[in-house]
Order: C-alpha cells, then structure tokens, then sequence
C-alpha cells in the first residue's frame, strides 16, 4: 500500500468522517489523484500538474494576445494529447519548472490551468469552490496546508454531488464527473476500485462484518462493484460449492437405491422436491454456521 504521509492520512479519515463519506473510500481518490502527497519537493508548493490544454483554453478567452507565445515554447496545446500532455512533469523538478514558465505568461491562467494538492482539485473550478480567483485559491491551499487542500477536494465532491457515488462506490458515475469523459482511457475507476478495495481492509465501513485483519480478494474492474464482506469471498464461495457436491452426492446415493421406481413420474417428483429441500437446508446451515464463526 502507498504510504502516505500522517498529516494527510490523519486529515482525510477526520474530514471523511465530518462529511459522511466512507473513509477507504475518500483516500482512495487521494491515492489516485496524488498519492497521498501533500507537497511538491520545494516543501510549500501544493502538490500540481499541469494541463496544457486547459492553459490554451483559458489564455484564449482571457488573454488571447499571449496564446501565441505560449504555443511556441509548448506551453499550449489545442487538445489533450498523451503524447505531450506530460512529458516533462515525471518529477517533482520538472513540474515546478513548467509551472513557473507558465506563470511566466500569464499566473492566473497558469494557476487555473493546474489540478492541486491531495484531491487536485482544478484551478479552474475557484469561483465554484467560493474562491474569486484561481490564485486566490491557490494562495488559501498554500497557507493553510493539508486541511485547506483536502476541504477543496470534499468542497468540490459536494459542489458536484458526487457523495453518493463514492458511498455506493459507484466509481465509473464518479470518475466520469470527477476525472472527466475520457476516464476510461484513463482507467481511473479501474484504479479507484483497486485503491478502496486496500484501503477498505484498514477502515472497514461500521456496518460491515469481516475477519480482522483478514484481507478480502477483489478483483478490480473496469466498471468496478463494492468490495464483498468475508461471507461473500472465498469463504463464502467454498460454502456454496460445498453445498452442490453435497447435494450432488445425497442425490446420486438415492437414485442408486430406488433406481426400480423412476419410471413413476410421481416418484421423481418427489425425488427432486426432497434434494432440493435438503440442499436449501443444507445451504442455510452452513451459512448460518460461517456467519458465527465470522462474528
């Protein structure tokens, strides 16, 4: 699991809390947005990436006459392309470096043409977020360090209504307004289903029963479901395959004794309503008898 540091582990589970919103799930957009990284390496810029389509959007309708130098260092580009997009903002260095050459041309749509601290939360949602601009936004997230960041990460999940889709764990409904249209490109509800199904293994929802310490296997997909409880894992599999050999067995034992009988279509009749009774009873028992020994 990626570590993440206390400060920011410490803050998600007490706002995830605040907020009702399920806490594994909460940090698990904190470990696919930023990986649980609150700063980048100069210790007080939030942690960012750049958008260099979003910079060519803003500078067109805010400040036309500086799109065409910005187009011509790089800076700038009509659409999102993942051949240029990110090229040189693999480290901590080079996303500063590109930050402050934006800033270079214009800092406000520099600052809105970044996603931001733990949530990355976009420059360009600060009115949205109560902000009046996007430096504004990122001067507030600056100065108030991790609680400020991860407030604009819950801000926007509610300004967007997106609390029921985390708790239901709808990932696809959420990443397709969180992370955008080409969140499936991006495979980003593939990647928040496997971070909840880690993260739910230490903050268990209250409601739910399982083994401590006892890992549940998920298989994260696409379209990804709920992590299942221990009853309805491996153990809860192996008792329904138990139940189906056992019913097979009683069955073949019968029909080997009254072989004679079974040109009467009232004595198999019979036969089948008697298995299927003994294997809803025998399901029910071992059911009950998992969940006891769940508990």
């Amino acid at each position: 699991m990626i570590t993440f540091s206390d400060d920011v582990l410490k803050e998600v589970v007490a706002v995830a809390k605040d907020n009702g919103i399920e806490t594994a799930a909460l940090l698990a957009i904190v470990e696919v947005e930023s990986a649980g990284r609150a700063l980048e390496d100069d210790g007080k810029t939030p942690r960012l990436l750049f958008e260099r389509h979003i910079f060519h959007r803003e500078l067109r309708k805010r400040t036309p006459e500086k799109l065409a130098r910005a187009v011509e260092v790089g800076l700038a580009i009509p659409k999102w392309n993942r051949a240029v997009q990110y090229k040189d903002q693999g480290t901590s260095r080079g996303r500063l470096a590109v930050l402050a050459r934006a800033r270079a041309i214009d800092t406000e749509c520099a600052n809105r043409s970044c996603s931001w601290g733990v949530g990355q939360t976009m420059g360009f949602l600060a009115e949205e977020m109560g902000f009046g601009s996007a430096t504004e936004m990122v001067h507030s997230i600056t100065d108030g360090g991790i609680p400020a960041q991860v407030s604009a990460m819950v801000r926007e999940i509610s300004n967007k209504k997106l609390k029921d889709e985390l708790n239901s764990h709808n990932w696809a409904g959420f990443a397709r307004v969180y992370n955008g249209p080409g969140y499936a490109a991006n495979q980003y509800d593939a990647k928040m289903a496997a971070a909840y199904s880690k993260w739910v293994i230490k903050f268990p929802p209250d409601n739910e029963e399982r083994a401590e310490e006892e890992k549940i296997d998920i298989i994260p997909t696409r379209v990804a479901e709920p992590p299942k409880t221990m009853a309805e894992s491996k153990t809860g599999w192996a008792a329904i395959i138990g139940t189906i050999t056992a019913v097979g067995t009683a069955v073949g034992q019968a029909v080997d004794s009254i072989r004679p009988l079974l040109s009467d279509p009232k004595v198999i009749m019979l036969i089948v309503v008697i298995a299927l009774a003994a294997g809803a009873f025998i399901y029910w028992d071992r059911r009950r008898k998992l969940r006891q020994d769940l508990v």
